[in-house]
Order: structure tokens, then C-alpha cells, then sequence
């Protein structure tokens, strides 16, 4: 990739910080936001010294507004976008999710999404370079999965985000192209802020959620690093992929769905995550399952 200017959000850990390491080393002008202010700082070594650093929560239109300002006063529109940033749900089944959960994992994965568009697809539409803009989804985007599925409801709505605007941009012809990520799972600190985050329920799905909730925390550790799955945006990005798959098994996710679509089959939890929540139940017999 030529020198370009790059937007990324959640830039202070995970793959967002990955990806600023990576095109800070290729000489590229970075815009980094994050939430995390303090955190976003810590990581001035690590990137070039020209990089500025933006505190902006990507759910106030307010923030993004700003994050917009500073690239177009210091560097012009970015040909590089990468809407990054994203929360995790808390485990819960769908009916104990407080409606709190709900408008924060939407207000940051989804609305946080269109926001950060809504204030840089105008003037990236009116550059002469050709620009790209890569929205972070999650194997999530693809299948559903009880006791965190307002994280994939979320997830769904970045593709479908990602989907209509590749559509709307190629209609326009512009010189705007648009990806989604959608890599399995990450070795980040993405599950950090759940630890006692609400009084857990003793009963069935309070258990199950917990037993859902240690597996991942258990298999997280083993899971591909940042730094491979930015190598495999970055490329993504040379090759024009619309969607880039870190993991190859995710991208069969589609067709089991179709399959399962086409036979009418009635969703179940896949019986291997089952019987990892056995081993992680809170009884020898681990939670109830259904036949």
C-alpha cells in the first residue's frame, strides 16, 4: 500500500492496536481513537511519533464529529478507515439481558458503526485517491449462538451495515471500497470488563451463561494473535476482498446456515460448545441440556 492516511478506531488494544503498529512501521499517517485515553497513550512508543492520539467514544456523535475535525485538520480525508471499535456482552440468556446491556453493545457495535460513517464517507466520497473503509464484524456476523446473542445481533448488523454500503458505493461508482472482518477467535482483553460486572442468576440459564462464559474465557488464551489477524486485513485490503476471513473455518459458517435454512432445522447450541459448557458447569453434571 502507498502512503496513506489511516482512521482507527479502538485503536488502544486488540486488533485495532495491531493494525496501528503495522502501518505506523509502513509509513503510513495514523489517526488513532479509543475510548481509552490513558490506555491510547500508552502506546505513543509504539507508533510513530506524528500519530495523534483522539479520546472519542464512537457511540456519541459528538466524539466522532471531532474524530472527523482533527483528520481533516491535520491530515485531510483518510483513504484508510477502519471501524474498529466493539464491546462484548455480558452471557446472559435473551430474556435476563437488562435492556442497559442491550443499548450499550448496540449503541457501540452498531450505532458507533454508522456514526463514524456518517462523518467521514462524505468527504472520502469527494478525494481524488481511492479510499477503503474495513468495518470490524466477527464469525458473530454469522451464525447465532444462545446466552450472547445480543453481541451477535450486533454483529449481524455491521454485515448487513457493510453489505448495504459496498452496494450503495458501487451503485455510485465511487472510488470508496468496503470490507468486513469477520475473524473467529482473537486473543485480546475483550472479556476484561465483565469480571462481577452483574449479579449472576442461580437458576438453569444463570448457570449456563456462567458455564458459556468460563469456556471462553478458557479457550481465548489459544486463540489466533492480533498481529496475525491484522497481517491478514492488511492484505485483505491489497486484494479488494469485501469480506476477510482471519480464520478460513468461519467462512463455511454461511453454508451450514444455508443448509440448516433449506432442512428447517430447529437451532441447537453446536454439541462440541455443549459439552465444553458441561466441563465448565458448576455441578459434575454441568447444565441441563435439551434432547
Amino acid at each position: 500500500m502507498d502512503d496513506k492516511t489511516a482512521v482507527i478506531t479502538g485503536a488502544a488494544s486488540g486488533i485495532g492496536l495491531a493494525l496501528a503498529k503495522k502501518l505506523s512501521g509502513q509509513g503510513h499517517r495514523l489517526v488513532l481513537a479509543d475510548v481509552d485515553l490513558g490506555r491510547l497513550k500508552d502506546i505513543k512508543g509504539a507508533v510513530d511519533s506524528k500519530s495523534i492520539l483522539v479520546d472519542c467514544d464512537v457511540s456519541k456523535e459528538s466524539d466522532c464529529e471531532e474524530l472527523a475535525r482533527v483528520t481533516r485538520e491535520n491530515f485531510g480525508a483518510p483513504q484508510l478507515l477502519f471501524n474498529n471499535a466493539g464491546v462484548i456482552s455480558r452471557f446472559a440468556s435473551t430474556w435476563e439481558q437488562p435492556s442497559a446491556e442491550w443499548e450499550r453493545v448496540l449503541s457501540v457495535n452498531v450505532k458507533g458503526v454508522a456514526n463514524v460513517l456518517r462523518v467521514f464517507v462524505p468527504s472520502m466520497l469527494s478525494q481524488q485517491a481511492s479510499s477503503h473503509i474495513i468495518n470490524t464484524a466477527s464469525e458473530a456476523a454469522l451464525t447465532s449462538r444462545g446466552f450472547v446473542g445480543t453481541y451477535h445481533a450486533s454483529k449481524h448488523a455491521v454485515l448487513a451495515i457493510s453489505e448495504a454500503l459496498a452496494q450503495e458505493l458501487s451503485y455510485l461508482k465511487a472510488k470508496v471500497r468496503v470490507s468486513v472482518l469477520c475473524p473467529g477467535g482473537v486473543n485480546t482483553g475483550v472479556l476484561d470488563g465483565l469480571s462481577d460486572e452483574v449479579e449472576r442468576t442461580g437458576d438453569a440459564s444463570g448457570k449456563a451463561s456462567q458455564a458459556l462464559e468460563r469456556a471462553y474465557r478458557k479457550s481465548l488464551p489459544k486463540a489466533m494473535s492480533p498481529d496475525d489477524v491484522a497481517d491478514r486485513v492488511l492484505q485483505g485490503v491489497v486484494n479488494g476482498d469485501f469480506y476477510i476471513f482471519s480464520h478460513p473455518e468461519v467462512a463455511l459458517l454461511p453454508e451450514l446456515r444455508a443448509s440448516a435454512v433449506k432442512e428447517n432445522e430447529y437451532p441447537s447450541l453446536p454439541a462440541g460448545l455443549q459439552q465444553q459448557m458441561v466441563e465448565h458447569g458448576d455441578d459434575a453434571n454441568g447444565p441441563t441440556r435439551s434432547s
